[in-house]
């Protein structure tokens, strides 16, 4: 039989926590590693309905990228949505693993999700240097202007919409950054992008990818990172056949549009 700690350990091998960045919590964050795993469900986040999916699906743990505990918990009761989840998890006995800023970077993880999604091809990592692997940059199927782009990639990503600047050129080499990658247009840039797509964009990086002849996608945070529930899926799944994994079907973005 599976446990907790066996199928930590396996996502820690497809994700090592040390990819993940100082301030990020992640690992095993609520449960008891030794208890047995039939069933696992994956979310991109762990909320109320998750966990209440999870509960009705018979999981005992729920993999997720967002963690569940991120900033400083001084205590769990209802008055909050992280003292639900938490009271939910424990009454439940459902565990609680979190793979954030490490399965950003992970080859195979956040970001070679979301190339694939957009079926990029010769993808290879952004930053320069071994140490930095956040970002990927590969090439379009065909050629693509960047209002036809826009909406290729709201159609691909499922996006309830998307915000574009038009760069002003046509777009073959694409760059993408699952979640708030705005920090790294210059690195999209010197891999010879035409076009990034990111999520949580503001204004002013808008403003200066326009400037600079970058056609700059905010697809938003969910749809650029959600494709990673499949992967965790998908990976608990070739290790573990033996323990029923399911993609949450509950979850969905939070923002609407109209």
């Amino acid at each position: 039989m599976s446990t907790v700690q066996d199928i930590l350990t396996f996502l820690e091998g497809f994700a090592p926590p040390e990819l993940a960045e100082h301030w990020d919590n992640v690992g095993l964050l609520c449960g008891d590693r030794n208890q047995t795993v039939t069933a696992a469900l994956c979310a991109l986040d762990i909320t109320e309905q998750v966990v209440e999916e999870a509960v009705a699906r018979g999981a005992q743990l729920i993999v997720a990228h967002h963690p569940a505990i991120f900033t400083s918990v001084s205590r769990v009761t209802t008055d909050d949505a992280t003292g639900r989840v938490l009271r939910a998890a424990i009454k439940h006995d459902i565990a609680l693993i979190c793979m954030h800023t490490n399965a950003d970077s992970a080859w195979g993880g956040v970001n070679d999700a979301l190339a694939a999604a957009l079926f990029l091809t010769n993808v290879v990592n952004m930053e320069a240097g071994d140490n930095r692997m956040l970002g990927r940059v590969g090439d379009l199927p065909r050629e693509m202007q960047p209002q036809e782009f826009a909406v290729y990639v709201k159609e691909c990503l499922r996006a309830g919409g998307v915000r574009f600047c038009d760069g002003g050129h046509t777009i073959h080499r694409v760059a993408v950054g699952g979640g708030a990658c705005g920090k790294m247009m210059d690195d999209a840039l010197a891999k010879g992008a035409d076009a990034f797509v990111i999520g949580d964009c503001s204004y002013d990086l808008m403003q200066r990818a326009q400037s600079l002849g970058l056609t700059l996608v905010d697809a938003g945070h969910f749809p650029t990172e959600n494709p990673i529930a499949a992967v965790f899926a998908e990976q608990i799944v070739g290790a573990f056949p033996q323990v029923r994994t399911m993609v949450s079907e509950r979850h969905a973005d939070c923002i609407q549009f109209v």
